[in-house]
C-alpha cells in the first residue's frame, strides 16, 4: 500500500506544480479572473495532497501497525475526517513511544518538555490545518465565491473572508507546514530519539513557515512578478527579429553590460 500511495503522492504533487505555473502566469499579467479561478484549484489541491500525504505516513515501514492504521482511517466502521487522521497518527504515535496507555492523561504521564512538544504540533494541526479543511470543504461544494454555514442555511462571512483572501504564496506556506508535521510524526512514530533530537531543528522551520504566513505580503509578491513580466517583454521588444537563438542571447548579454 506505501507505494501505491507514494505513486498517488507523485501525481498530486505534478498536479500541483502545473497548476502552479499557470497561476503565476496569470499572476504576472494581471488576469485577475483566472488568478482567483486558479488559486481555487490549487486550494483544492493542496488539501487533497494533505489526504494522499497522510496516508503515505500511517503506510510507511516500522510506523503503525495494521490495528493502529485502522484506529487512524475508522471509528465504529466510518471513515475519520481528516483533521481526525492526522491528530489520531500524532496520538498513537506519542502514546507508543513513551509508553502511555490512556492518551486523556497524557499530560501526566509525558515530561514537561515532551509534552510542549507534543502540544505544538497537535496545536499546528487545529491552528493551521483545520482552516484548510473548512475552506476545501466549500470550494468542493462550490462556494468559490460566497461561502455558507454548513447547514446551507446563512452566509458565513468568515469563511466568505477566508476564501477571498486565500493565495499562492500562503498556499504553498501551508503545504510547507503540513509536510514538516508529517515529518514530526514519522520520527515520533519510527524513533522518539530521532524525534526529540531534530525536534528543535525540524520545528524551527514550521515556525518560521507560520511566521511567514502571517507577515510575509501577497501585494509585495503580486507586485514584483507583474514587475518581472513588464521588464521581459521590454527586453523582448528590443531584439532583433532576424537573430539566432545563440544571437539573441548574446545580444541579451550585450545590454546587461
Amino acid at each position: 500500500m506505501y507505494r501505491e500511495h507514494c505513486k498517488n503522492l507523485s501525481e498530486v504533487e505534478n498536479g500541483i506544480k502545473r497548476i502552479e505555473l499557470e497561476l503565476r502566469k496569470y499572476i504576472s499579467i494581471n488576469d485577475v479572473k483566472n488568478e482567483y479561478t486558479f488559486t481555487k484549484i490549487l486550494s483544492q489541491l493542496i488539501v487533497c495532497w494533505s489526504e494522499v500525504r497522510i496516508l503515505k505516513l500511517i503506510y510507511e515501514n516500522n510506523a503503525f501497525t495494521e490495528a493502529e492504521i485502522n484506529s487512524i482511517l475508522l471509528t465504529n466502521n466510518r471513515a475519520n475526517s481528516l483533521e481526525t487522521k492526522w491528530k489520531k497518527a500524532l496520538n498513537i504515535s506519542i502514546c507508543k513511544a513513551y509508553n502511555i496507555t490512556d492518551i486523556g492523561n497524557i499530560q501526566n504521564e509525558l515530561s514537561a518538555d515532551i509534552y510542549y512538544k507534543y502540544n505544538e504540533i497537535f496545536s499546528s494541526i487545529t491552528n493551521d490545518f483545520l482552516p484548510s479543511i473548512q475552506i476545501r470543504n466549500r470550494i468542493a461544494h462550490g462556494q468559490w465565491k460566497v461561502a455558507f454555514t454548513s447547514k446551507l442555511q446563512s452566509i458565513s462571512p468568515d469563511l466568505t473572508n477566508k476564501i477571498s483572501i486565500e493565495n499562492i504564496v500562503s498556499l504553498q506556506l501551508k503545504k510547507k507546514i503540513l509536510n514538516g508535521l508529517a515529518l514530526l510524526i514519522h520520527d515520533l512514530a519510527v524513533s522518539p530519539p530521532t524525534f526529540e533530537r531534530d525536534f528543535m531543528s525540524n520545528y524551527a522551520k514550521i515556525k518560521n513557515n507560520k511566521n511567514n504566513l502571517h507577515k510575509r505580503s501577497y501585494i509585495k509578491y503580486k507586485n514584483q512578478m507583474i514587475a518581472k513580466y513588464q521588464r521581459g517583454k521590454i527586453k523582448r521588444k528590443e531584439l532583433p527579429i532576424k537573430l539566432t537563438f545563440f544571437e539573441k542571447i548574446k545580444f541579451v548579454f550585450s545590454k546587461k553590460q
